[in-house]
């Protein structure tokens, strides 16, 4: 058994499997076949539906990876063999050759002096890139490597890097073996050839373009720096086509699944479209609106209400060249009449396809009709143990579900090594801390361009050149990219050579990059806390993009605040904590039930809450899953898993009454009076069907889906019935907004379930957009087809009525009102958060979404955990899911949770509030603001005190604000450093 995972592909996938399995203590080797890690994501200008900087979230997580002690990344490399078995696999890998020796500093003088350029992949062909070139400024590594099949060997780059010797043209590939206890497989998507759909005029049109294409035509680093215009004339559009399913869900020319994120996607692009130029008109013809994630059909709603944009129902027939502009030919299904759409521009949704022929050949795994990776029992495993899949590879998903299932093929590849834990790695070390509290503030400046994100709006070198005259700043410096690996390391090599003990990057926003700079200046010998962020990114650039000439005053007055707090700020020493390797899974249902499994897998103690006097929750009254699963089988083989474990210990009938403690250290109350201790605490509460009082729910022919499962087992059908499915009963309502991601694929399977059972039985399913997202939904929905399921398509503003034992429906297809006489109505009911959401969300200090589940860290990167520590969530807890996804999640929070619970021991938070006794009267009203229970009052020699328990706080202020007597003080946030700060400003 080794105690090593090799992971293959650098994408988002293959990060967050490689980071959080070299954070639980196992030695990874990360391989990606091109010169740099980011994958697709790395390309995206903006994330849906948080419009988050795509590269902004990523970047700190690529440097992280290429500093993290137990990671081996091989760049540029490919897996050549696979031989041995799970526990023991020896692999060959190919490095192939850069040209290009380590010791590149990636200065880029080379790529500078190369004559030639060619179209450029990273920018989707749009752009040109040199012969010697790096894949984008943040790529990592941030060594730069030549194309040799179009170099001409002029050898102008070898007088460029005459000083550092670093091109070497002998270089040949070079193969390595390795040794691994485990396999992730991760190799992410290729994309649908859109010529291949003559009609749409794909490379004949140059303003027809794909929504890559388009992604990196709105990106600020990208080939345009940011703006939208026409590839003929370089002209802002007046009018945008957004073309959906252009090869996805089509038989004839493509693949027939839905590739589930292009929906989603096309709404955000126009949303960013219309932030960047309001006045361009932006039209998406679509067949469905798939908008079943977390936030998702909101962020829909925005488009319309908020941006204006229009949704034209129907697939587009054809796109011809009329003049400088474009025709898109299509019929409208909801008008009926057909119609010409005059564009500037048309954006292709191309389908999204598998990429896995290769690797599953020489992994020896079975693949699918369409490509992708069978899966056997949960959705990472495959057929071959100790090999795992994760992301596109088994089938099409969005950043969220790739990071969740990308977790649960780690925590699965940790659970088999488990006993080899911390055997192959060392924590990182870092040099021994400078004393700098005699010395004189010596102050370096690193003003970033974040390509033209800030560049654009403010004269950076202005901004470093202003940032020398300040007082205590003996060096400052403009930067493309801070955050990028080069960035990183002219930061270190700057606070050596230039003797700096205060450090002040002006950039983007310390919510994500705070971390990242702190680490980088404690490498080489500083203190963390003596580094200060200077947001001009959000605060200037961004806010003020049409006033630049105020956006740079404004720039000026941030860094001289900055300068003032930073000459001020004093080292930090953070406690450190031991930590409690047992974890509490609040949450008897499936996602609880295998998350307890797996964390106890990984070697940790359980204790599994279940309020009920058995486990398995909803699952406990269904009788047949999608696609083709049963219930109850699933809830025994997870009981008998649960039975079979030592580590769990299971509390029925039990509910959390009371937890107290922190992160690694929680005391829980159960209400049978007993006591328990934990690091971790996981959310799996699982949701509930709502019980409508819709469309006549109570009538004695009115059921919900679930109550239908029970009669099709109970064959209490007929064979000769009318049955109406209403879909969308009480979900994308102005009451509760949100899909609930399952009903679709339920009504269906359920539907075909009767039709085959039952042939001559009539069902009618009245939606609004049917959402089966996956691959074997999408079957299904064909299959019901072919069964004679009959869909009819209603608006929101046109409800189905129901009377008695008859169903009205205006079919918005066929244009007419239709009144069916049915035998049994079955309504798909919203599915709700659980009852006990809202006294759990007190209790515990973690936040609720506004649609009443509980709110993740960060939607696309971090859907497992809290913003509070020590706190996870998976499955419905976060949002509505099917069994595959909630699968996903239930696996991958025991990743998450192992990342706490394999520490012997935790450093808190450097920033807490401190009490002067002297002062305090201990009011209490510290006590009751703190929004992490950190600071209570107590009895100390007679009188009362407040007191501050270091690891629990947060560092918020909000006790310091509260306090009357000004008795609390920040550390880090001193009256003094923030005067200073006020002061700088008020001056300028």
């Amino acid at each position: 058994m080794i105690g090593a995972v090799l992971i293959i592909g650098g994408g988002v996938g293959g990060m967050v499997a490689s980071l959080d399995l070299a954070n639980i203590g196992y030695k990874v080797y990360l391989v990606e076949s091109s010169p740099s890690i980011g994958g697709k994501m790395s390309q995206l200008d903006k994330t849906f539906p948080t419009l988050d900087c795509s590269m902004c979230t990523l970047a700190p997580r690529m440097v992280d990876l290429s500093r993290h002690p137990s990671i081996e990344l091989l760049a540029y490399s490919e897996v050549e063999s696979v031989k041995g078995k799970e526990g023991d696999f020896r692999v060959k890998v190919r490095n192939k050759a850069r040209y290009i020796d380590d010791n590149c500093t990636g200065c880029g003088e080379c790529s500078e002096v190369c004559p030639v350029e060619v179209p450029n992949e990273y920018e989707v062909g749009c752009g040109f890139r040199k012969i010697i070139y790096r894949p984008f400024p943040q790529a990592v590594p941030s060594i730069f490597t030549i194309d040799m099949d179009h170099c001409r060997k002029c050898y102008k780059c070898l007088d460029a890097c005459k000083d550092i010797k670093a091109i070497n043209f002998s270089q040949k590939d070079e193969i390595i073996e390795i040794n691994v206890g485990a396999i992730i497989d991760t190799v992410g998507f290729s994309l649908f050839d859109v010529s291949k759909v003559e009609e749409y005029g794909y490379k004949i049109y140059p303003n027809v373009i794909t929504g890559l294409e388009l992604e990196r035509l709105i990106n600020a680093s990208g080939f345009t720096g940011g703006e939208i215009y026409r590839a003929d004339n370089r002209e802002v559009p007046k009018k945008i086509a957004f073309i959906q399913c252009v090869g996805s869900r089509d038989i004839h020319n493509g693949v027939p699944y839905c590739s589930r994120v292009c929906c989603m996607y096309a709404i955000k692009q126009a949303i960013l479209v219309k932030e960047h130029h309001p006045e361009i008109e932006c039209t998406i013809f679509y067949i469905d609106i798939r908008a079943f994630g977390k936030g998702y059909e909101e962020f829909y709603d925005r488009a319309v209400e908020e941006y204006g944009i229009k949704f034209v129902r129907g697939r587009a027939a054809e796109i011809y060249k009329k003049g400088d502009n474009h025709i898109v030919r299509y019929e409208d299904t909801i008008s009926g009449k057909a119609g010409e759409y005059e564009c500037d521009m048309a954006i292709l949704a191309n389908a999204i396809l598998p990429n896995n022929e290769k690797m599953a050949e020489i992994l020896r795994l079975e693949l699918d009709e369409y490509g992708f990776i069978k899966s056997k029992g949960l959705p990472m495993e495959t057929e071959r143990k100790g090999v795992y899949v994760a992301g596109v590879a088994q089938d099409v998903r969005d950043i969220t579900d790739t990071v969740a299932m990308s977790c649960g093929a780690a925590a699965l590849a940790a659970g088999d090594l488990a006993s080899e834990r911390g055997k192959l790695v060392k924590p990182k070390e870092f040099p021994l801390e400078k004393d700098v509290s005699s010395e004189e503030a010596r102050i370096g400046v690193f003003v970033c361009h974040c390509g033209s994100n800030i560049a654009a709006v403010i004269d950076t070198k202005v901004l470093a050149e202003y940032a020398k005259t300040l007082k205590n700043v003996v060096y400052a410096t403009d930067t493309m990219y801070a955050c990028s690996e080069e960035g990183i390391n002219n930061i270190r090599t700057a606070v050596v050579e230039h003797n700096l003990n205060r450090v002040i990057v002006a950039a983007c926003t310390p919510r994500t990059h705070e971390p990242l700079f702190r680490e980088t200046i404690q490498e080489v010998g500083l203190n963390p806390y003596l580094f200060e962020f200077a947001n001009i990114r959000e605060h200037c650039s961004w806010v003020h993009k049409d006033y630049p000439k105020e956006a740079n005053e404004k720039a000026k007055d941030i860094i001289k605040s900055a300068v003032a707090r930073a000459t001020l700020l004093e080292p930090q020493k953070p406690e450190k904590m031991p930590v409690t390797q047992k974890a509490i899974v609040i949450g008897g249902g499936v996602a609880g039930m295998e998350a307890s499994y797996q964390i106890a897998r990984g070697g940790f103690e359980v204790h599994l809450i279940e309020k009920k006097e058995k486990l398995g929750g909803i699952f406990n009254e269904m009788y047949h899953l999608f696609p083709d699963l049963d219930p109850k089988e699933i809830v025994r083989e997870k009981i008998d898993k649960i039975n079979s474990n030592k580590k769990i210990k299971v509390h029925l009938n039990t509910r959390l009454e009371d937890l107290s403690g922190f992160v690694g250290n929680f005391d829980a109350t159960l209400s049978d009076g007993s006591a328990i201790s934990a690091g971790a605490v996981v959310l799996a509460t699982g949701g509930n069907e709502w019980k409508p009082n819709i469309y006549g729910y109570g009538q004695p022919n009115v059921y919900t889906q679930l109550e239908l499962q029970r009669l099709i087992a109970e064959d209490k059908i007929s064979d000769k019935e009318k049955i109406v499915m209403i879909q969308c009963a009480g979900s994308r309502e102005k009451y509760r907004r949100y899909c609930s991601r399952i009903c679709c694929s339920e009504a269906i399977k359920n539907a075909i379930d009767i039709k085959k059972k039952w042939p001559h039985t009539e069902i009618y399913v009245l939606y609004r957009d049917i959402r089966t997202f996956s691959h074997q939904a999408e079957e299904m929905y064909l299959e019901a087809g072919k069964l004679g399921v009959l869909f009819i398509r209603f608006d929101l503003n046109e409800r189905p009525e129901v009377k008695d034992d008859t169903v009205s429906i205006n079919d918005t297809l066929l244009r007419e009102k239709f009144t069916i006489k049915a035998d049994k109505v079955i309504l798909s009911a919203a599915i709700v958060p659980d009852d006990e959401y809202e006294s759990l969300s007190k209790m515990l200090r973690i936040p609720l979404s506004s649609d009443g589940f509980f709110l993740e860290a960060h939607l696309k990167l971090r859907p497992l955990d809290f913003t509070s520590d020590g706190f996870f969530l998976c499955g419905t807890a976060q949002s509505p899911k099917d069994y595959v996804d909630t699968m996903c999640q239930a696996v991958g929070v025991a990743s998450r949770v192992s990342i706490l619970l394999s520490k012997e021991e935790i450093e808190a938070e450097g920033i807490t509030s401190m009490v002067n006794e002297d002062l305090c009267i201990g009011c209490g009203i510290c006590e009751s603001v703190c929004p992490f229970m950190a600071i209570k009052v107590v009895e100390k020699d007679g009188r009362k005190k407040a007191e501050v328990t270091n690891v629990k706080c947060k560092g918020c202020g909000v006790c310091a604000s509260s306090c009357t007597m000004r008795a609390i003080t920040m550390r880090h946030f001193t009256d003094d450093q923030l005067i200073a700060e006020e002061r700088a400003i008020l001056e300028a």
